[in-house]
């Protein structure tokens, strides 16, 4: 028996098999027998070890054997025949199918119809206009049959049945599908190649890539796209913005942002597609000078116009620059000054010290959005710059955290000029950039610094001679006169506070310190002369104070004579070995310090007195000392007219000899007081009546050096200094004249009242007049001011100079200490160190930091 079979249909069973047939298989019993296709064979039975079938051959599924012949069972389907081309869910589908109703033997009840099923969807009658018992059938299949949103193909089957109701056995109705495509293509993904890669600020997990607008070259975005229906329709496909990223609906006045004719695809299966898109920059909605993130979709159809599938996807476009705010943060009201009602502090809240404020940083923002949702690619850490006038190096650094940059508030080396209340701008200039390049407008700004590390008044009347300063213990001690109460405070450098203060609960009590102290550093263990002492003349006697960070620890008291001390004490020696000589009325007297926290005498080391015919004549001047000589003038014209001059004795051992003396018929003199002479290489020393500067050597013989007078209207203030090939002449000028020929080298500003000794740094010259009230920053190659400062009353408390008060001292850490008649004490960042001292340099009136008036001191540390 022949049957047609369509390309869409079942394969019916054809083989013919006879009774006995051995093909039909071994068998022990009946259910081991099937048909050649699987299905059951009925009707069989088992012989011998072999089925047996009671028909004459296998019937066809659609038939059963009845005993000896095979019967329909219900109409055959012979063919069935579907379109192979896709349709839409909105059309119809119209499949045939072939049914045959003729029998093997006997006659056909007829065909009564023919219907196509389709799991789960109501069935489908076909309509014939055929008669007779082979008959072609015509189904139309509404498209809705197809799930929504699939393109997967519909299965159905094709059964008949005869006028007697048999029905086309379950195992011989052919099956087939309906191509029938109800979704279009969709986007497995897209990358945007290129650009910079910045998580979105609302979203870090989301990584945006952004481009400049300006850039050159295109934007390349890569899209992988399926249809598993009726394909994708490559030629169709565009890129289209703006998308609303929620509804994925194109928004009003959307357009195609990819590059016509310009886009690549490649079938990466036979249902999908790699596609490589091409973007102006230029193309997209967001125009020229603007910014902003671009969401985007595929836009297309299939091969039967199905749309590509909603998708998005975003890129950035920034072509906005981004912006700098920077407002200096500076540091609080007293940071690193221990306050008080007494103290001003350089850190103000406005103000940036010069020096030591690197711990400190300068924050700025940069921002990339000006209002809200208005989104750039955002500012890029690496590219922010800081530079400060004058600075070399300026390193930012970038906080995640908060979003802040910032920079060390170093001042030191900035270009700065101060006013003369210290303070000034420097000017700070920040760039940045964001992530595609754009770059911000660069912004300058003037940070207020100061010059001024405190300024502390304290309850003296007026400060004299210049500070001691102890960098071992971190100390700057001043004295002066008072009515009652302490005449010595030491001030803690680092913070401006009080460490201690001495004078009153002395005894003898000093009220009155009238020229420089003098400190020895140097290192001992001798309970009798402990680290450090401080030595101090006042009235008649020299005290040697032992003091600690809070308080002065032990004491002495010593008394050269029955007159008041002259000039400042001299250091001999150090530490263990140390003695202060000191000069009263017509004696030298040398002490060593037996000290004791209740005082007491300082022990007498020697002494010598220069008597005239049992007077207390001559009356010897302030001494200074060089190696073992010290040197004084004096004045005997009491007993003597014009018996006045200058003398020296030598130290060592603890006893005095060899006195010398040399009649000058005049005595070295500052104003109207004696003044001290200057040991440097060789002795110098004004006359202030002369209005005249001397030289002499060593033995006292004098040296052939004459410089001119100064004018008649020029007072001498104090001994001169000498420094290099230098000597510094004090008078209402600071005058320089040269020590090879004593012909004037410079001078500085000319009718001021009064001009304090020089503060002598590597390149400048740190001089205060009492005309102006100011301390002047001078450079030592022109003698230029660099800058003045005398303070201001708009602070509190007020930090205004009110005159010349001491002699400046400069630490080695570029500070410059000095004080004015009313009690206060400045602490002032100068931008120079003190320049080294060669031999033969007396560069202080005190000759060192510590004061110790001794030049060539063996064993002397001032530290």
């Amino acid at each position: 028996m022949n049957r047609q079979i369509a390309s869409l249909a079942l394969l019916f069973c054809v083989g013919c098999v006879y009774s006995g047939d051995t093909s039909l298989g071994p068998c022990n019993a009946a259910t081991d027998c099937t048909r050649p296709d699987g299905g059951a064979l009925l009707g069989a039975t088992c012989n011998g070890g072999h089925c047996a079938y009671a028909c004459g051959h296998v019937c066809d599924p659609a038939e059963s054997c009845n005993g000896t012949d095979c019967v329909l069972v219900g109409p055959k389907i012979t063919s069935v025949t579907a379109p192979l081309t896709w349709s839409l869910p909105s059309q119809s589908v119209t499949v045939t199918a072939v049914v045959d109703d003729t029998p093997a033997t006997g006659t056909s009840p007829g065909i009564a119809s023919a219907t196509l099923r389709i799991v789960g969807k109501l069935d489908i009658a076909g309509t014939t206009t055929d008669t007779g018992l082979i008959r072609t059938y015509t189904f139309s299949v509404p498209g809705s049959v197809q799930a929504n949103n699939s393109e997967s193909p519909v299965n159905f089957t094709v059964v008949a049945t005869d006028a007697k109701g048999g029905v086309t056995p379950e195992g011989a109705a052919p099956t087939g599908q309906l191509l029938i495509d109800g979704i279009g293509p969709k986007v497995n993904g897209v990358t945007v190649n290129g650009g910079v890669a910045v998580a979105s600020p609302t979203n870090p997990n989301r990584v945006i890539r952004w481009f400049a607008r300006s850039q050159p070259g295109n934007i390349h975005a890569i899209v992988n796209i399926q249809d598993n229906g009726s394909g994708v329709d490559t030629a169709s496909l565009t890129l289209m913005a703006p998308v609303d990223p929620v509804t994925l609906a194109l928004l009003p006045g959307a357009s195609r942002i990819d590059t016509a004719g310009a886009t690549m695809c490649v079938r990466a299966t036979a249902q999908s597609y790699s596609c490589d898109f091409t973007i102006a920059p230029a193309a997209t909605p967001i125009g020229a000078g603007a910014q902003g993130e671009v969401n985007f979709k595929v836009a297309g159809n299939d091969a039967i116009l199905n749309n590509v599938q909603d998708n998005v996807a975003t890129l950035g476009i920034d072509d906005k620059k981004p912006t700098i705010t920077f407002t200096p943060n500076y540091p609080p009201a007293n940071a690193d000054c221990n306050a008080d009602a007494n103290l001003f502090c350089g850190h103000d809240g406005n103000h940036l010290r010069r020096v030591g404020d690197g711990k400190y940083t300068l924050k700025f923002a940069v921002s990339d959005s000006a209002v809200a949702g208005d989104l750039g690619s955002g500012p890029n850490p690496s590219t922010a710059t800081c530079s400060i006038n004058g600075v070399p190096t300026c390193t930012v650094t970038y906080d995640a955290s908060s979003g802040n940059f910032s920079f060390p508030a170093d001042m030191s080396s900035a270009t700065f000029a101060s006013g003369v209340d210290g303070t000034g701008p420097v000017t700070v200039k920040i760039d940045a950039k964001d992530f595609v390049g754009n770059a911000a407008t660069q912004v300058s700004v003037d940070v207020n610094v100061t010059r001024v590390k405190w300024v502390r008044k304290i309850p003296i009347a007026a400060t004299v001679g210049a500070p001691v300063l102890t960098p071992q213990s971190g100390q700057v001690i001043v004295a002066g006169t008072v009515g009652s109460g302490d005449s010595i405070y030491s001030v803690k450098a680092v913070d401006g506070a009080i460490a201690w203060s001495a004078g009153a609960s002395l005894s003898p009590p000093i009220s009155v310190v009238t020229t420089n102290m003098a400190l020895d550093t140097t290192p001992s263990t001798d309970a009798n002369h402990p680290t450090p002492i401080l030595y101090v003349n006042s009235a008649r006697f020299v005290y040697s104070l032992n003091f600690s960070a809070t308080r002065v620890e032990k004491y002495c008291t010593g008394a050269a004579s029955a007159s008041n001390i002259a000039g400042s004490p001299i250091v001999f020696g150090g530490g263990a070995s140390a003695d202060v000589v000191v000069a009263g009325g017509n004696t030298i007297a040398a002490f060593t310090t037996p000290l004791d926290v209740n005082g007491g005498p300082c022990l007498a080391h020697g002494s010598t007195s220069f008597t005239n015919a049992g007077t207390a004549q001559p009356v010897l001047g302030p001494p200074s000392a060089n190696g073992n000589t010290i040197f004084f003038g004096y004045d005997n014209s009491a007993d003597t007219t014009n018996d006045l001059g200058i003398k020296s004795v030598q130290f060592a051992a603890g006893s005095f000899s060899a006195p010398n003396s040399r009649n000058l018929g005049r005595q070295p003199t500052a104003g109207t007081n004696p003044a001290a002479i200057t040991p440097a290489a060789d002795l110098f020393f004004g006359v202030n009546n002369d209005h005249t500067f001397y030289r002499h050597a060593a033995n006292l013989t004098p040296v052939s050096w004459s410089p001119l007078p100064l004018s008649g209207s020029q007072n001498i203030f104090s001994q001169p200094l000498v420094s290099g090939d230098l000597m510094f002449a004090m008078s209402n000028t600071l005058t320089a004249f040269r020590l090879s020929d004593a012909s004037t080298a410079w001078v500085y500003s000319t009718a001021l009242t009064q001009v304090s000794p020089p503060a002598i740094a590597t390149t400048t010259f740190f001089v205060s007049n009492q005309q102006n009230q100011e301390m002047v920053a001078v450079n030592a190659s022109d003698r230029a001011q660099r800058w003045a400062y005398r303070g201001t009353t708009a602070t509190s408390p007020s930090t205004r100079m009110s005159s010349i008060g001491t002699e400046a001292t400069l630490g080695s850490d570029g500070i410059l200490y000095f004080g004015d008649s009313v009690g206060h004490l400045y602490a002032l960042f100068v931008d120079d160190t003190p320049l080294a001292t060669a031999a033969g340099d007396w560069p202080r009136t005190g000759y060192d930091n510590c004061n110790s008036n001794h030049s060539n001191n063996a064993g002397f540390v001032c530290q």
